[in-house]
């Protein structure tokens, strides 16, 4: 029923189908002149209607126009038709029907237009030839008041109805944009911020955590090491003769030694807590969390012989072998604070340096016992 009476409420649908329909009843009584001029009319203006219907911008002024000029044609053809004795007064209704959406231009319009309509089809059935009782004039102007008042009035629920769910799909379609918006937004920004902080925190040339974030994080660490009586491990490196590097082959050279140890030193560190760093400019670190001085001296051996493996192309075409000097500490196996963890770590790194190079040490207490391994 609903999709019936939304249909019957759609000026356009109803005015379209309405009036061909009526237009063709017409046939019936064209030997009529007048009711042959009438169903031209009709059958010409419901063609004109059904070829604009939904696409022609111009089409409604045309259609309120003919609700107008309905009125006038339904009361001609209903006196030229036998009057009070004519079926043809049923055409008022379909005037009535067509002017359901007279609301469009304004409520004093619509009922203006209502109380035009009502009066002009009274006084067609009080001027109008042939005779009727007036049981039935009052029943047929009743009636027809009904039908003028009602269809109106379900017209105008069913075109509020249409007109908020329209209202309701623009603002769901303006939501949806806006929160599209926001989350780009959202996103451009994250990724902005993510910029930031990796240009903070990251060292461009290796990729690696840089100076201020390494000595911010081993503060942490060190406290945490603290509260949970668990131990962190420091493991510093230094590339061995890295400034001959730079004196023989250039700096060019020297930065892309840097970027293959920086590389492998995160592919190691890969799928652990551990943290790799560049200190400075050829020291490099690594921070283990809930790491003793044993397992702080097994990863460094790892990184040193992963290290070692590497071979960097230089100009001349040959491979440049690469190794790194490794010094171990560890809090609170070796130190008291995290200032002391990195110095006694660089303690054993210069002493791993002395005692050849390309070896791991590991901090003793003097550094008379350092354990020196190669």
């Amino acid at each position: 029923m609903l999709p019936i009476l939304r249909f019957l409420t759609n000026y356009e649908a109803f005015l379209v189908t309405s009036r061909s329909f009526f237009a063709l009843l017409l046939l019936l009584y064209v030997r009529n002149p007048m009711m042959l001029g009438g169903f031209l009319y009709y059958i010409v203006t419901s063609l004109v209607m059904a070829f604009g219907y939904n696409r022609w911008e111009k089409r409604w002024p045309f259609w309120y126009s003919t609700v107008v000029v309905d009125l006038l044609m339904v009361s001609a053809m209903v006196y030229a038709n036998g009057g009070l004795d004519s079926d043809l007064y049923y055409y008022y209704f379909l005037t009535m029907a067509m002017a359901a959406f007279a609301h469009r231009w304004s409520k004093v319009v619509n009922v203006s237009f209502t109380t035009a309509v009502n009066g002009l089809y009274l006084l067609t059935l009080l001027l109008a030839p042939g005779t009727i009782s007036w049981r039935d004039l009052v029943f047929r102007a009743v009636m027809f008041f009904a039908v003028s008042t009602v269809f109106p009035m379900l017209s105008f629920i069913e075109f509020q109805r249409q007109l908020t769910a329209e209202r309701e799909r623009l603002a769901s379609e303006e939501k949806d944009r806006l929160q599209r918006e926001m989350e780009s937004m959202n996103r451009e920004v994250a990724e902005y911020a993510f910029d930031l902080h990796q240009m903070a925190v990251l060292d461009q040339l290796t990729k690696l955590h840089n100076h201020n974030y390494f000595h911010t994080r081993i503060v942490v660490e060190t406290e945490k090491a603290k509260q949970h009586g668990k131990p962190v491990a420091l493991v510093l490196f230094d590339i061995d003769n890295f400034k001959l590097v730079n004196d023989t082959y250039g700096h060019l050279v020297g930065d892309d030694v840097l970027r293959k140890i920086a590389a492998q030193m995160l592919l190691v560190s890969k799928g652990t807590y551990w943290v790799p760093c560049r200190v400075g400019g050829e020291e490099l670190a690594v921070l283990l969390p809930e790491s003793d001085l044993q397992a702080g001296f097994e990863a460094a051996e790892t990184f040193r012989l992963e290290i070692e493996k590497l071979r960097v192309p230089i100009p001349t075409g040959e491979l440049l072998n690469v190794s790194v000097s490794v010094g171990v500490s560890s809090f609170p196996e070796s130190c008291n604070n995290h200032q002391q963890l990195i110095d006694r770590a660089d303690q054993a790194m210069y002493a791993a340096k002395r005692s050849g190079k390309n070896r791991t040490v590991v901090y003793a207490e003097g550094m008379e016992r350092c354990e020196v391994h190669s």
